[in-house]
């Protein structure tokens, strides 16, 4: 039985060019010319300069974005919001419907994979192109949700194509509540504190450049990562998202990520068809933070430099993630931190968020360091304080006192390009024309086609001008592979740091009985929002431990004890 939500497709080859790709009934087709395809994405017959492969990917998109109006401009600035499928629901997120009907009230007619109403909305009406998808059931279900996007965008005008962003998806840890968004199978690594562990950076290079498949696979080409927050202070939430304490290592371990994460072997500049978007950050570090407490958390906004190492903090950056070994040459996107870094502004004395902040993000970023790529900001900043212990609510640290346009004007004053977790273009309209009587219509003009430049780049720089589709037949065949896992496998064992083992008293013998402390944890909501009920249990599942030990209910029936810790949630 044919399902109506396939997107069909129609190709052409070029011998010595990329493969092209569109949907049947996008109402676009192809051109020849000089003996070879394009595809005909404005839909008049005439070969652009932004449709032709043959040209750098800075012409494309310096063509595509003299011929966009103001408000698609704006729309490429958005990037929303945490897309969730099958048919999430979740009051922090906003209620999705499927042709007016929620996903619950659907009686099954509805796959998982259909697109919402308001991602409808999103790519025909406000020209968004730039979408966070956590949640998902499986690379297959990502596949066909993709898609069914990239068709919606190639019917609309100028037929500019999706770019599907995704939070990191292979930890190897079994009930972390970052993974919540990973869904299905797929292969499992160390987090980057394991791999900094390894001190291999060649390997950290062969995990990205794996992920970066399985990304492409399931319809993604931007990664939100690597992180690369130097972990000066050890009660932080997110340390095992760093890569530790090392600056050096860090920048190692930066380079060889965004090496494998964007590189296309056998292209003449890195960029092609098996490349994915790396965009490293937090700029300029946020591991400083007061406390350990979260710059997700109003009560975590601040960083603070006791040591005056302000400076080490920014070597994963310039030494690492701007100074590539291979052909792409620099991290194609930064994301800068939440947090307030305190007294660091040497040009205006602003003590207020990074994004917001000009000196850090121009004067520092742009000008000091060269960096001319794509910048967007973390998520909700622009958004109106939400209660102080959740993270729910804007994070606009230090201009709480200014509008949600006002934010969004300070934000493209400081220098960056995109709105992260921002899908409201009436709230960029009124900020751009704040912009306007601040500045004249043309600096304004100018001032956002620069950033629809850097955006579009990068889009032309992964080939999704001439296919964004993927298969998604064998999209679960190519995530997830037994090579895949066994080699994140391989990458866990070397990641294990052995401190001591008195007695040769490891390995234990198979069978061994073994007791496993539980672990508490209170009622609350978790990183997705969600209620986690209170819970005391063992923190593996118990049908692994129960694979290779006896496991016993108190310590005086065990022969050994294997105790888990974890950091605090602070």
């Amino acid at each position: 039985m044919e399902d109506k939500y396939q997107v069909n497709l129609k190709t052409k080859e070029n011998p010595d060019g990329p493969r092209l790709c569109m949907a049947e009934d996008s109402g676009k087709g192809f051109m020849e010319q000089d003996g070879l395809y394009f595809k005909d994405l404005a839909g008049d017959g005439k070969l652009h300069p932004y449709e032709d492969w043959r040209r750098t990917a800075q012409e494309r998109a310096e063509d595509l974005a003299s011929r966009l109006n103001v408000e698609e401009m704006l729309g490429l600035m958005l990037h929303t919001p945490q897309q969730m499928l099958p048919g999430f629901s979740n009051p922090y997120l906003g209620d999705f419907t499927y042709g007016g009907r929620e996903y619950r009230d659907t009686d099954g007619s509805v796959p998982v994979y259909a697109m919402t109403d308001q991602q409808k909305e999103f790519v025909e009406k406000d020209f968004i192109r730039h979408y966070l998808l956590s949640i998902v059931p499986d690379a297959h279900g990502s596949a066909m949700w993709t898609n069914q996007m990239q068709e919606a965008a190639e019917t609309a005008p100028f037929g500019v194509p999706v770019n599907i962003s995704t939070d990191p998806r292979h930890g190897c840890t079994a009930t972390d509540e970052f993974n919540a968004g990973a869904g299905g199978a797929i292969s499992h690594w160390p987090e980057n504190i394991g791999m900094a562990a390894t001190f291999d950076p060649e390997l950290e290079r062969e995990y990205a450049g794996i992920a970066a498949k399985e990304y492409r696979a399931m319809g993604l080409t931007t990664a939100l990562s690597p992180q690369i927050d130097i972990g000066t202070e050890p009660r932080w939430g997110r340390y095992s998202g760093s890569y530790g304490e090392s600056s050096r290592l860090a920048a190692d371990m930066a380079r060889a990520y965004c090496d494998g994460m964007q590189t296309t072997e056998g292209s003449a500049d890195g960029w092609g068809a098996d490349s994915v978007i790396a965009m490293a950050k937090h700029w300029p570090g946020a591991g400083a933070v007061e406390a350990g407490r979260e710059a997700h958390f109003p009560c975590g906004k601040y960083a603070v430099y006791p040591g005056g190492n302000f400076e080490d903090h920014l070597i994963p950056f310039t030494e690492g993630a701007f100074d590539l070994s291979g052909g792409t040459g620099k991290a194609a996107a930064i994301m800068p931190s939440y947090v307030i870094a305190t007294g660091q502004d040497q040009e205006n004395g602003e003590d207020v968020g990074i994004a917001f902040n000009r000196y850090l993000m121009t004067t520092l970023l742009r000008e000091k360091y060269g960096y001319d790529e794509m910048v967007c900001t973390d998520w909700g900043l622009t958004d109106p304080l939400g209660p102080m212990n959740l993270m729910i609510g804007g994070k606009c640290w230090g201009v709480e006192d200014l509008s949600p346009e006002e934010r969004c004007l300070k934000i493209m004053e400081a220098g960056n390009d995109q709105f992260g977790g921002l899908s409201d273009i009436d709230r960029l309209k009124k900020a751009y024309q704040l912009g306007v009587e601040k500045y004249g219509q043309d600096a304004m003009e100018q001032r956002i086609r620069r950033s629809a430049v850097r955006i579009l780049r990068n889009m032309f720089r992964v080939g999704l001008f001439e296919n964004p589709y993927v298969d998604a037949d064998k999209a679960n065949d190519l995530v997830g592979t037994e090579e895949y896992c066994k080699r994140g496998f391989a990458a866990q064992l070397k990641s294990i740091v052995m401190l001591k083992n008195r007695g040769q008293m490891l390995p234990l013998a198979k069978k061994t009985k073994i007791y496993v402390p539980k672990q508490y944890s209170p009622a609350g909501r978790n990183w997705m929002m969600r209620m986690d009920p209170e819970t005391n249990e063992i923190p593996v599942p118990t049908e692994i431990l129960e694979k290779y030990f006896i496991l016993v209910d108190t310590p005086e029936e065990a022969d050994a004890a294997i105790v888990f810790i974890r950091m605090p949630k602070n």
